[in-house]
């Protein structure tokens, strides 16, 4: 007999419908046999991905997040909780979990319409927030700017130091961007194209993505350079700058201080720059005295969801030990 059952629930939202066409976005949930009152467990995806692919994806060499969390309870690392998982694709390649008024206010919708919601079908208070990437991106910032919801919060080498990990791919998204006129135009031919996993592509989209929930006003896509020089604009940069968490933890810390579990990790070889802004946020939490565990593995950036294996016991642990 199964241990856990799935559940797919249609959350209406008010914070999104405006933008993406949808009133109302998918959530999977697995439940365990018991669930009233057990810890959540909120898994965000990275750019690309989606809570539904993290989930069921098929992938010979790979395990997909239900298989890992099957076989980590039939080993008895973990004693069974509510894990979610939210299907925030966008039209933009993926979602940061931040407002915007372009893409959609995702983190309005994680904080004031789903977390309530699934709190209130499983009469749960203990929350957690994991992911990778832009989903350890997510987790690190809602934690840091809403401690009354969050309890736990793992970042899977989650995008930091922006200097490092977006500039460099600044000067082939212009030349990308500058024979259409605009971000919006071009994605407008990206969205017809048959092909649409080209390398420089998915790097330009990506820079696009970041643009829409950093720095868009109202409508408008606003980047951080100058189409035809390159040069940066500095105000809008600084709006970039004003949602890294390298910079918000100096104001936000206090909250990180009240976690049960904080924890960060990335890889040696992270082809997009996020060991130096991993090491850099370390050090920033150690000297603002934020409990929490660092660690530092040898692998890239791609591929990683093992370390799940590792996050996932150290999350639960921390959960039922505050609950029990």
């Amino acid at each position: 007999m199964p241990k856990f059952k799935i559940r797919e629930f249609k959350v209406k939202s008010a914070m999104t419908k405006n933008l993406e066409g949808r009133g109302e976005q998918s959530v999977y949930v697995m439940e365990p046999a018991n669930p009233k009152g057990k810890p959540i467990l909120i898994f965000l995806a990275g750019m690309m991905g989606s809570g539904k692919s993290m989930l069921f994806n098929d992938d010979f060499f790979a395990e997909n997040m239900q298989q890992r969390i099957e076989r980590l309870y039939a080993s008895g690392r973990i004693k069974g909780s509510i894990y979610v998982f939210p299907d925030l694709m966008t039209k933009f390649g993926g979602c940061q979990y931040t407002n915007s008024t372009v893409a959609g206010n995702y983190e309005d919708f994680i904080i004031n319409e789903m977390i309530p919601y699934i709190k209130s079908v499983y009469k749960s208070e203990k929350v957690a927030i994991l992911g990778k990437s832009s989903g350890g991106y997510g987790a690190m910032i809602l934690a840091m700017k809403h401690p009354e919801l969050i309890n736990a919060a793992m970042d899977h080498s989650g995008d930091s130091y922006f200097e490092y990990c977006y500039m460099p791919d600044f000067p082939k998204a212009r030349r990308s961007i500058e024979p259409f006129g605009s971000a919006e135009a071009w994605l407008a031919n990206f969205s017809k194209k048959l092909n649409k996993k080209g390398n420089d592509d998915l790097s330009t989209l990506n820079i696009i993505s970041m643009a829409a929930f950093y720095s868009s006003k109202g409508r408008k896509i606003e980047l951080p350079f100058d189409l035809h020089t390159g040069k940066i604009r500095e105000d809008i940069w600084s709006m970039w700058l004003s949602n890294d968490p390298i910079r918000m933890v100096d104001t936000h810390y206090k909250a990180l201080q009240k976690l049960d579990f904080l924890g960060i990790d990335v890889g040696l070889y992270d082809q997009f720059n996020l060991l130096e802004g991993s090491r850099a946020l370390h050090e920033k939490l150690s000297k603002l005295h934020v409990k929490h565990t660092y660690s530092e593995f040898k692998d890239s950036h791609i591929n990683t969801s093992y370390r799940y294996d590792i996050s996932i016991p150290l999350v639960e642990k921390a959960l039922y030990k505050r609950r029990g």
